[in-house]
């Protein structure tokens, strides 16, 4: 028997997973790993770091060719936005924890 307590805090992960309190409730039964939905914030995140890996792949292909001086720029540039799109997902992690 859950208490009003029990149902509520069910009922946030449920909201948490985006899933209805009876999907959740089973899913745990079966004995499945319920995880919490990727937020927008992290989608977005996901798909600069993919447009990123690509830019890089094109950076050692250039390199390759032209040697490491001419494209060290580009690679200062990459490791710099990687470091702030890491820091945004640090900080969307801490503030979903609260």
């Amino acid at each position: 028997m859950f208490t009003e307590n029990d149902y509520i805090y069910i009922q946030s992960k449920a909201q948490q997973a985006g899933l209805s309190v009876n999907e959740f409730c089973h899913q745990a039964a079966m004995g499945c790993e319920v995880g919490q939905r990727i937020s927008p914030e992290m989608v977005s995140a996901i798909r600069d770091l993919s447009g990123i890996a690509n830019n890089v792949n094109q950076i050692a292909h250039q390199m390759h060719i032209y040697g490491l001086e001419a494209v060290k720029q580009q690679c200062f540039s990459i490791i710099s936005e990687v470091s702030r799109i890491i820091t945004q997902v640090k900080n969307n992690n801490h503030d979903s924890e609260d």
